[in-house]
């Protein structure tokens, strides 16, 4: 009595294509058929072979290779499967398996319903077809859903199987993202702790020290779908992917990789030219000005110190002397920063150098005299909080905006007078070409008078951004009394040392 190796499998877009009335294609109705098969036929059955969720040309099926493995070692005598589109639709592991390798081995194939049958030598050209047609069929199957997906992804729809932590799919639109808050407030403070100074390997072990849940313990403990295994702790890796995904500001960064081959599951990374980013498409959990000033520091690969903080002048400070950055240095007395270029090569630059004490001191001073001079609220109105006189601006400036394009619709009308005058031989080509220049002519001139007004605007609500901007910062730190990294950070651009112990020179250059 001849063994057999009954092989199923049902692929994910075989499972949505199911109707709910016909199952003929399920993995429980592929068994069932098969067994009668071999019940009729009078075979013995050696292993049933599943393969849920797997497409016919993955190569990595666990089960499929499992098969092989033992058809290899003979513990059976036959495959059998619902069709040979069920064993695969690849044209090469057809010709590999059912055409050469099985009867060397000795196994017969046999596809139940198409026929197929590799004792039967009569329909090897068919079997050979069909399984062209198959592979043809997969590969326009991968180009067009690559080229759903990739329309969806330039619409900032989002495609992704799973929602980035902080995020959930909306229950009502799949391609849409909204906020998990309790996840959302874990990726604020990640952000908040970085800004105060500490570098990604002391915000992981804080994370951890805190026990405050990475984002696959989180979502496993939702029931959320993630990918990969689960970890129970923050990794580096985890931490700064937090921080330089743009999808926390509302933007939707797809299509950084693709496939190699729709036969393989691999994937190559893509240039960053060529990813599919959309911006505002929704709601974001932090704002851009932190998150521009969380990028900003990470391209200057700041350092943290051995508490795990990094020195709240790092990257800030500068030689008067030779523009060279200054580099922290400890000693027994404490802190202090000297001229780098000095400390490497004392003949470039005579050098300078400022006890961090000092250097922390004077700058709070700094700072608070600067909020001293906007300490009356009405003055800061009166200095910077110019929105009824920008919105004046504004008012008058788009009435004239909108007669300029009142008059380029004339002009544009016209020119369709004229042609129609042309063709009806009302006008002759000579004055036609005459006329339509003048009409371009005019047009360009109002065109460029259009853009130099909408010019205008965008430099008043710049203004405007910035005078709200300086109101904001100085409302944030009026009352400061310790000096932080986020306040450095926040105001102050660069500091220029310069003199020596009894005439030292602090030049302070502000963010605004």
């Amino acid at each position: 009595m001849p063994k057999v190796a009954i092989y199923v499998r049902l692929s994910k877009e075989d499972r949505e294509k199911l109707n709910k009335n016909d199952n003929s294609e399920s993995i429980i109705n592929q068994k069932r058929m098969l067994l009668s098969h071999c019940e009729k036929e009078g075979w013995s059955v050696y292993h049933i072979y599943n393969d849920e969720d797997f497409s016919g040309s993955d190569r990595e099926r666990p089960e499929f290779n499992k098969m092989i493995k033992d058809a290899k070692e003979h513990k059976f005598d036959i495959v059998l499967c619902k069709t040979q589109s069920r064993f695969a639709r690849d044209m090469e592991y057809v010709e590999k398996y059912i055409n050469t390798l099985f009867p060397i081995w000795g196994i017969r194939f046999v596809g139940l319903v198409d026929n197929a049958d590799s004792e039967n030598k009569a329909n090897k050209k068919s079997r050979q077809i069909n399984s062209m047609v198959d592979q043809w069929m997969l590969e326009d199957l991968s180009e067009n859903i690559k080229a759903t997906l990739k329309t969806k992804r330039r619409q900032g729809l989002w495609v992704g199987a799973f929602a980035p932590f902080g995020y959930v799919k909306d229950p009502n639109n799949k391609n849409h993202l909204v906020i998990d808050e309790e996840a959302a407030q874990i990726v604020r403070h990640i952000f908040d702790l970085y800004l105060k100074g500490y570098g990604i390997n002391s915000l992981a072990r804080k994370l951890n020290d805190e026990q405050i849940p990475n984002p696959s313990t989180y979502k496993k403990s939702k029931g959320q779908s993630f990918h990969g295994e689960c970890s129970d702790i923050w990794s580096t890796y985890s931490v700064h992917r937090i921080l330089k995904n743009e999808v926390y500001i509302g933007n939707t960064v797809q299509g950084k990789t693709e496939s190699i081959s729709y036969k393989s599951t691999k994937k190559k990374l893509k240039n960053k030219e060529e990813w599919d980013i959309v911006k505002g498409t929704h709601e974001p959990i932090i704002d851009l000005d932190t998150f521009n000033l969380v990028k900003e520091t990470l391209s200057k690969n700041i350092r943290s110190t051995k508490t795990g903080m990094a020195s709240i002048f790092a990257n800030k400070l500068r030689c008067l002397r030779c523009g060279s950055s200054m580099r922290s240095q400890k000693t027994n007395t404490g802190r202090y920063y000297t001229c780098h270029v000095h400390y490497v090569a004392p003949s470039k630059c005579e050098g300078t150098y400022i006890s961090s004490s000092v250097l922390e001191k004077t700058v709070l001073n700094e700072i608070q005299k600067l909020y001293n001079s906007y300490i009356d609220d009405a003055e800061i109105e009166n200095q910077l909080n110019f929105t009824d006189n920008s919105r004046i601006q504004i008012e008058r400036i788009s009435k004239q905006i909108e007669s300029i394009n009142k008059e380029i619709a004339k002009v544009q009308s016209r020119f369709k007078s004229l042609y129609y005058d042309k063709v009806d031989g009302v006008i002759t080509q000579d004055e036609f070409s005459v006329l339509n220049e003048d009409c371009k002519s005019k047009e360009n001139s109002l065109q460029k008078q259009l853009n130099e007004l909408n010019d205008e605007i965008e430099r008043i609500n710049q203004r405007q951004a910035h005078a709200d901007n300086v109101k904001d910062i100085i409302s944030e730190f009026k009352n400061i009394k310790k000096l932080d990294r986020y306040t450095v950070q926040t105001l102050i651009d660069y500091i220029e040392i310069g003199g020596n112990r009894t005439n030292r020179i602090i030049q302070i250059h502000w963010n605004f």
